[in-house]
């Protein structure tokens, strides 16, 4: 019972959570910085997604797909705020969304390397978006920014441990998390 109220729970934060996209501009401060993944569903639901996908994987090995994150996440954030928007980021952010709910979903036996170098391609397009957006943010702004992001990851491990229990639960969250983007795509 404790893992439907959980689900339940994060759910429920996942909601609350602005219908806006993750790129909300204005202030740049630390407690910016670590709000701004919060702010967005699009890179709320990526960062628990990748902690999740992250969860398929061996112990020894689960925090490499989030670290291929958090560092792809660093670059394209510093490639963002020195050259501005690419015109992929956004696209690619909601692509990120179906491409991990379908790895969540059916990607159990995906070598490790190619879920790594597809985590870090999408870091890239979502810090490219975000770094876009936060034209004259200082490192310490960014540094919060990836905590928050990493701190999500380690959020969706979480809950990927305490799912396990239901035996449809990787198949029900991929399917969730990849239709996310579609109803993303057109609010």
């Amino acid at each position: 019972m404790s893992a439907i109220r959980n689900a339940i729970v994060t759910g429920t934060g996942i909601l609350a959570a602005s219908p806006a996209l993750a790129h909300t501009g204005g202030e740049l401060s630390v407690v910016a910085g670590m709000l701004h993944p919060l702010t967005g569903l699009d890179h709320l639901l990526a960062m628990v997604g990748v902690g999740i996908l992250a969860a398929s994987r061996p112990d020894s090995k689960i925090w490499l797909v989030p670290a291929a994150f958090v560092v792809a996440l660093a670059a394209g954030s510093i490639a963002g705020l020195a050259f501005g928007p690419f015109a992929l980021a956004e696209p690619g952010t909601l692509a990120s969304l179906v491409v991990f709910g379908g790895l969540i979903a059916f990607g159990e036996r995906v070598p490790l390397p190619a879920v790594i170098a597809v985590t870090a391609l999408f870091g890239l397009a979502h810090g490219t978006a975000h770094g876009a957006e936060a034209a004259g943010a200082t490192a310490v702004y960014l540094i919060a920014f990836l905590a928050t992001s990493a701190a999500l990851h380690a959020g969706g491990v979480g809950l990927a441990r305490r799912l396990q229990a239901w035996s449809m639960a990787r198949l029900a969250t991929g399917i969730a998390l990849g239709a996310s983007a579609l109803v993303l795509s057109i609010g």
